[in-house]
């Protein structure tokens, strides 16, 4: 009788591994980097930006993947849209897609911080289901909302 050949033991999958995450909604799309910028490694960890397309450039969202003050498994998510290109919904789809991206990247959970009269960025990170934590001072002294999403829950 042949002998049965073992079953390694079921591992997670690596990030750069993972099958990548769908980047546009149909109105919105994530336009990655070119492959020498993509994810650059800077003094605040491992990062990850997107121009943000509807149409035209309308904006940038940006992973970084480790920061002082994350836990692991954390992701640090921030975003930034051309004036004119407010009040659309740009920004909340974006902030949707890249959230999926990082949970394919391997992330459990994405943290967003603004500043604490920017209702603007509020208003976006609630609409994407990133919800308020607290509060907490930046070393500078700025008061900055933490604002946290539970990326298993996508």
């Amino acid at each position: 009788m042949p002998s049965e050949m073992p079953v390694p033991p079921k591992t997670a999958v690596p990030p750069e591994t993972a099958v990548p995450a769908k980047l546009s909604d149909g109105v919105v799309t994530l336009v990655p980097p070119a492959p020498a910028e993509a994810g650059t490694t800077g003094p605040l960890g491992p990062l990850r930006t997107f121009g943000i397309r509807a149409g035209r450039c309308v904006g940038s969202v940006a992973l970084r993947f480790a920061a002082a003050g994350l836990a692991h498994g954390d992701v640090e998510l921030t975003y930034e849209l051309h004036p004119e290109a407010r009040g659309r919904g740009f920004a909340t789809r974006a902030v949707l897609l890249a959230c999926a991206h990082a949970r394919c990247e391997g992330a459990r959970r994405a943290v967003v911080q603004t500043r604490a009269e920017d209702r603007a960025g509020a208003a976006v990170a609630r609409r994407a289901g990133v919800l308020r934590r607290g509060q907490i001072s930046h070393r500078d002294g700025t008061l900055l909302d933490w604002y946290v999403r539970d990326l298993d829950r996508l």
